[in-house]
This record gives structure tokens, C-alpha cells and sequence, in this order.
């Protein structure tokens, strides 16, 4: 039973890295078409999290890593590590919500609810729709710019159902 489980954690661990790859190379795609909807001024794409395009080291990740910095004297952070601790934060997170899943997934298989899209859901509101607003780090998604709540939700969404799919397909590997 153990071996099983955490066989199943490593494959929730591998399935997190094309999901995660995924949700970065979507994320200007979905803020993009959101903004067709909900077109954004200048002033709200300088809220954090907000524009992905323009404003990429006003992301959550990348503002937590600079507060942790400056915290501990060793920030202001310039732009390039920024986004270099954004994307290890963003793999790593992955990693271990992936980690999670796939444990979860196979010992409860109504845990892949909505072909993984429930798990999305689920980590948008653990990390965008909770923590981050209690540690002000972005504000809650009722006070966000539609086109921001929109584009944020949908690539977890997308991350939970391609995490889901590669889950699956690196279960079927030999």
C-alpha cells in the first residue's frame, strides 16, 4: 500500500511539470482574451497579479520573493531574479500540489472531478483566493479587475486538467 501511494505521488510530481509549463505559456493567452471582455487601464494592470504581459515582476510569486528578501537584507530584488525565484516558486509549488494530487487521485478517485479541473479550482482557491489575500500579497478576487480573476482562475483550471492528463499518461508508462 505505501510503495502504491507513493508511486502515485511521483507521478502526480512528474504531471505537475507539464501542467505548470502549461499554465505559464497560457497565462498571456488568457489575459489576452479576458481583456476582450474586461479591457484593463493602465492603473489596474499595475495591481499585483493583474497583467502578466506587461507587468510579469508584479506577480504574486515574484512580490513574495522580494518582500522575503528585503525582510532577511538582501532586497530590493532587480527584475531577472525576480523572475527567476517566480519560476522556481511557481515549479516547486506545482511540484508539491502534483505531489498531492496524485496520492489523493488514486487513493479517491473522485478527486479527478471534472478531468482535474476540480483540483484547479481547489488550488486557485488555497493559493489566489486565500492565502495570498491573508498574507496581502494580492488582493481577493472580488476586488480584482474581471480580466484578472478571469485569466488567473482559468489557467489553474487548465493547470489541474493537464496535470490530470499527464497524471493519467505517466501512469500508463511501463
Amino acid at each position: 500500500m505505501t510503495k502504491t501511494l507513493a508511486k502515485a505521488a511521483l507521478f502526480g510530481a512528474v504531471a505537475s511539470i507539464p501542467a505548470s509549463k502549461v499554465k505559464a505559456l497560457s497565462e498571456r493567452r488568457l489575459q489576452l482574451a479576458a481583456e476582450i471582455l474586461w479591457p484593463l487601464s493602465e492603473q489596474q494592470k499595475k495591481i499585483v497579479g493583474a497583467d502578466p504581459t506587461g507587468h510579469l515582476e508584479n506577480m504574486p510569486p515574484a512580490v513574495l520573493a522580494d518582500r522575503v528578501a528585503r525582510r532577511l537584507g538582501y532586497g530590493p530584488l532587480d527584475r531577472a531574479r525576480k523572475l527567476r525565484i517566480q519560476n522556481a516558486i511557481h515549479y516547486t509549488f506545482g511540484a508539491i500540489f502534483g505531489t498531492a494530487y496524485g496520492a489523493l487521485a488514486d487513493a479517491f478517485p473522485a478527486a479527478t472531478a471534472g478531468m482535474g479541473t476540480a483540483a484547479g479550482a481547489g488550488l486557485y482557491l488555497a493559493s489566489n483566493g486565500s492565502t495570498l489575500p491573508l498574507l496581502r500579497i494580492q488582493a481577493p478576487p472580488w476586488r480584482l479587475p474581471r480580466a484578472a480573476f478571469a485569466w488567473e482562475l482559468t489557467s489553474h483550471l487548465l493547470f489541474g486538467a493537464v496535470l490530470e492528463l499527464s497524471r493519467r499518461g505517466a501512469r500508463r508508462l511501463p
